[in-house]
């Protein structure tokens, strides 16, 4: 007959238990491995936010944030699951075949495709810089309704991503056209021929075509053809886009934190998937010189998400 101490002695222990897991320290003992190539930027931003929304679940030191020079195959050896931030991290995690599930953020989806993953490509996944082509055609649709027409210049790296919105664009009732190119050097001349008819230009996430070497000529060229260009990141915006559709590092790393949680939780990494939340930012002045009637971008956003069936995110 256990005497009145192990009585109590037990019942404290469980009392512990429960208290643990309803606290929300179901994940205790976990470990979450979070590579990163840079320790600035976005990808800063990303592991902050991050870091943030699993700080309910997880004592901060079952989160292990790694560099590239530092990570060792052990590093990943008792990771429940390993979270890369940017393409180089992703490269560097995918050599490496860890054993637990992979879930890749800051990733172009074309850049997600090309990694070699070998055995175990079934424990990667992925939420994608790319906002879902469907949504970016609906953007044109409800913010430029009055612009009939949509131009994209494509290299062989973003050939298939121009393809499926050029798709989708006809889908909607938008006339769309597409210039290949192969080298820097026929950007301007291939862009002269996009713009020749009226039409709104499309910047693609292709770093041969858009960066910043090149994007004040790209933008010098569409205002002079008065055809606005949509951008993908609100520096576009700033260096003198029309408007741009993009998700911020805080947004994914929700997202993020929402699949390690069901990882921990016993569960399976979700499909690759592009973000669930975006932001609208629009310039103004430019809109005005092109005699361009252009909603608020909170007004821009709340109708997109509202055509996706989305609730009002609140911030």
């Amino acid at each position: 007959m256990l005497r009145f101490s192990d009585r109590l002695l037990r019942a404290m222990v469980l009392a512990l238990a429960i208290l643990a897991v309803c606290c929300g320290r179901a994940f205790a003992g976990s470990r979450v491995v979070v590579v990163t190539a840079e320790r600035s930027g976005a990808h800063e931003e990303t592991l902050v936010a991050l870091r943030t929304a699993l700080a309910q679940d997880l004592p901060d030191g079952d989160v292990a944030v790694f560099g590239l020079r530092d990570l060792e195959r052990t590093a990943l050896a008792d990771a429940r699951i390993v979270v890369t931030i940017g393409t180089q991290a992703a490269k560097a995690v995918g050599i490496r075949s860890p054993s637990a599930p992979v879930l890749h953020t800051l990733i172009p989806r074309d850049a997600f495709d090309l990694i070699q993953y070998g055995p175990r490509a079934g424990r990667y996944s992925a939420i994608f810089l790319d906002q879902p082509v469907h949504r970016q055609i609906a953007l044109l649709n409800i913010a430029l309704p009055h612009k009939p027409a949509v131009a994209m210049l494509a290299s062989p790296a973003s050939d298939e991503l121009a393809r499926r919105l050029a798709a989708v664009a006809r889908e909607q009732q938008l006339r769309a056209t597409i210039e290949k190119i192969s080298s820097v050097d026929e950007i301007y001349p291939a862009l002269e021929r996009l713009l020749d008819e009226p039409a709104v230009l499309l910047a693609l996430p292709d770093a041969t075509l858009f960066n910043s070497y090149t994007i004040q000529n790209v933008l010098l060229t569409s205002y002079r053809h008065r055809a606005p260009l949509v951008g993908f990141s609100p520096a576009y915006v700033r260096a003198g886009a029309l408007l741009a559709l993009y998700s911020t590092p805080a947004q994914i790393a929700r997202q993020a934190a929402d699949a390690v949680r069901h990882v921990l939780e016993g569960g399976g990494l979700p499909p690759p998937q592009a973000p669930r939340e975006f932001e609208i930012a629009t310039n103004p002045n430019v809109a005005r010189s092109l005699a361009i009637e252009l909603d608020s971008p909170e007004r821009i956003a709340a109708r997109l998400r509202q055509r996706e069936g989305r609730p009002e995110v609140k911030p």
